[in-house]
């Protein structure tokens, strides 16, 4: 009795591996290609060689081909993982403040565009030099943003209060971004 029942449940798992059910209708179960500009595409993977990926698209039976470097990975349907190029860097999104790096090193920005000055204080409701620094730091990444800036060159920051009194913490910088500031592209294009 105990080798039919494990015999059922072997058999039961193994039907569930070659599809799965969403009320009457098969889903099927397909191979996941990971590009390195961040696009999943969920496909049957035909063919990998040294040059290129070929695959199908579920439901179609045209072949298409693309050249092994634009892709980060590949996730087959039977759960093996292979990685073809490392991605060098990781696409964020635009509107994340915890993406913006401070520096005070001028040759971390030189190759990024101004966009402006900016500063931050902290908020009044601190009440520990490190939540003051912490709260005044977020309120600058948030600022530089919203200019779509990437780095901050810190020029300026400066703690206050003294025993007795509040914490607080001034912050100054120069934001930098990737892209050139709007004003400065409707100039060029004119």
């Amino acid at each position: 009795m105990r080798r039919l029942l494990i015999i059922i449940v072997l058999i039961i798992s193994f039907a569930g591996l070659k599809g799965q059910y969403y009320g009457s209708k098969k889903i099927e179960q397909v191979d996941t290609i990971f590009k390195l500009n961040g696009m999943v595409l969920p496909v049957n993977v035909t063919t990998v060689t040294p040059a290129y990926v070929s695959f199908t698209i579920p439901g179609k039976d045209d072949e298409f081909t693309m050249e092994r470097k634009e892709v980060h990975k590949i996730i087959y349907k039977n759960g093996r993982l292979e990685i073809m190029n490392e991605a060098a860097f990781v696409v964020m999104d635009d509107s994340n403040w915890e993406a913006v790096w401070l520096t005070e090193k001028k040759r971390d920005v030189a190759d990024l565009y101004r966009l402006g000055e900016i500063e931050a204080r902290s908020p009044a409701s601190a009440r520990s030099p490190s939540a003051a620094k912490k709260g005044a730091i977020i309120k600058l990444k948030k600022r530089a943003v919203n200019m779509k800036g990437t780095v901050v060159l810190v020029t300026h920051k400066q703690t206050t209060g003294g025993y007795g009194e509040y914490p607080g913490y001034y912050i100054k910088g120069i934001a930098y971004g990737i892209e050139p500031p709007e004003d400065e592209a409707q100039i060029s294009t004119e």
